[in-house]
């Protein structure tokens, strides 16, 4: 008997010697639907029921401060040119879309501003994919008198969260053999979307192996697309795909269930060396949400140590723009792999470039949204401090760890080592930041007023009975 209570699968003699993960093929796909099925708001840790919100409300702040960027413009553009119509919503705007649109573009504009949140051991954007595929649902069940209420959705969150974190953990386990340049959003989140919707879509045991199945067939994006708006794209299309695997799943559309961890399978193909059981391993004990991070910079969250010891060295009044002769920077060596441009001359360049950050950081003070834009990109003080900062790779610093040292024009020498960046697993993001980000963020497309009223509905969510409520106040 297997792992999950299914009886083991017996191959076809002439099948017998092909390679199976875990020694047992197509186990863990049964194990992921009998979790999702069973599981219960209640019964989940009151630690978990809590980052849940907080999770959802980053989100949304997210959405609603990504909705008026050229990113999403070109997007609704696009739809609305292949004459695309519908009924649901999208945070911020006044357009309405087809659900499978809407879940693209909501999760889009999340991720367009590189502010959405990070699951730390994978640099996986957990919730936008999941939480954009589950309200296009809830807007389509309420149309269908069938409204779902908060603690549904938030349940339908944790599962699906878990579930894409904990196949982005097999994928690039040490040893797996993954690339980093899988984008890994695009790789697991539709699998994550697909178990959030099939869990509000009731889904029989069967009809969400399918939904799981058909969404890690549809598993792509490659971390080429940074610097573009491609990167908020790869999510996005992860969102669509896993809303459509589970309505397809819904519909009787079946698939294998060996998709993930099978023969020729998501593990097999990316990850030779995979370990499935990273999956299932204390599922429902142990949450990878909890591991989750909210982001208090808007560019890549591997820059945030470096961005934490330029603000706190730029605070000394002996450092100003005109002083400082050289930056030597020491970090983790993801933050040059995967933040090496200089000198970028476009928003999109800038949000994964390490050098406009720090220089950034230490010309203006700060490293908000202001920072992120052109006027900040073109300054020139910006540009020339870029030329004389110097990054090196220490293997033995954390991710969360940085060293600085400034050399003024003095000679005076100024160092600091971040020991845990803010937002980081040691030193996460207060809800009082959180709610600080909330009110900038969703104030780009909303009165005050109602950027309040939505602050109390996310913060509230476990306690309504129709969570639609949300989309009245977000929606213009």
């Amino acid at each position: 008997m297997s792992k999950s209570g299914l009886p083991p699968v017996v191959l076809p003699a002439s099948e017998s010697q092909l390679p199976l993960l875990n020694g047992e093929p197509s186990a863990i796909s049964h194990e992921i639907a009998d979790f999702v099925l069973t599981a219960s708001w209640g019964d989940l840790p009151e630690n978990v029921r809590k980052e849940a919100i907080r999770a959802h409300l980053n989100w949304v702040a997210c959405a609603v401060g990504g909705a008026r960027t050229p990113t999403a413009d070109a997007a609704i553009r696009a739809i609305s040119g292949m004459g695309v119509e519908g009924s649901a919503p999208v945070l911020g705007r006044a357009e309405r879309f087809d659900m499978v649109n809407a879940a693209l573009l909501n999760c889009l504009n999340s991720a367009a501003h590189a502010f959405d949140d990070t699951h730390l051991k994978t640099i996986t954007h957990p919730t936008g994919p999941v939480a954009a595929a589950a309200w296009a649902a809830i807007h389509s069940l309420s149309r269908q008198g069938k409204p779902v209420s908060g603690e549904d959705l938030l349940l339908a969150l944790v599962l699906g969260i878990e579930i894409e974190c904990r196949l982005s953990n097999a994928i690039i386990a040490d040893g797996a053999g993954a690339d980093l340049g899988w984008y890994m959003t695009g790789v697991s989140g539709g699998v994550g979307a697909a178990v959030a919707v099939g869990r509000l879509l009731g889904l029989d045991h069967g009809q969400l192996v399918s939904a799981i199945g058909l969404a890690a067939a549809q598993a792509c994006g490659v971390r080429s697309t940074h610097g573009s708006m491609a990167t908020a794209y790869v999510p996005a299309v992860a969102a669509r795909n896993g809303l459509s695997a589970a309505y397809m799943a819904a519909a009787g559309f079946s698939c294998t269930d060996g998709v993930i961890d099978g023969r020729n399978g998501l593990l097999q193909v990316m990850s030779p060396n995979a370990d499935a059981a990273q999956i299932n391993r204390a599922l429902g004990t142990d949450f990878e949400l909890l591991e989750n991070a909210y982001k208090p910079y808007p560019c890549g969250i591997v820059i945030h140590p470096a961005i934490d010891a330029c603000l706190a060295l730029a605070a000394d009044p002996a450092v100003n723009k005109a002083v400082i002769a050289r930056v030597d920077l020491r970090v983790h060596p993801d933050a040059l792999n995967l933040t090496w441009r200089k000198l970028p001359d476009t928003v999109l360049d800038a949000q994964v470039s390490l050098y406009h950050w720090v220089a950034a950081a230490l010309v203006h003070k700060s490293a908000g949204i202001e920072q992120s834009e052109l006027p900040c990109i073109q300054d020139p003080a910006v540009r020339a401090l870029q030329t004389k900062i110097v990054p090196s790779v220490d293997e033995s610093l954390a991710g969360d760890q940085a060293e600085l040292a400034l050399h003024l024009g003095s000679g005076q020498v100024l160092e600091i080592r971040i020991e845990h960046a803010t937002g980081s697993a040691a030193n996460p993001m207060t809800n009082e930041q959180l709610t600080a980000k909330f009110r900038s963020m969703t104030m780009r497309a909303l009165s005050e007023e109602r950027a309040n009223q939505l602050l109390e509905v996310c913060r509230n969510l476990g306690s309504m009975d129709d969570a639609l409520g949300l989309f009245r106040l977000g929606a213009l």
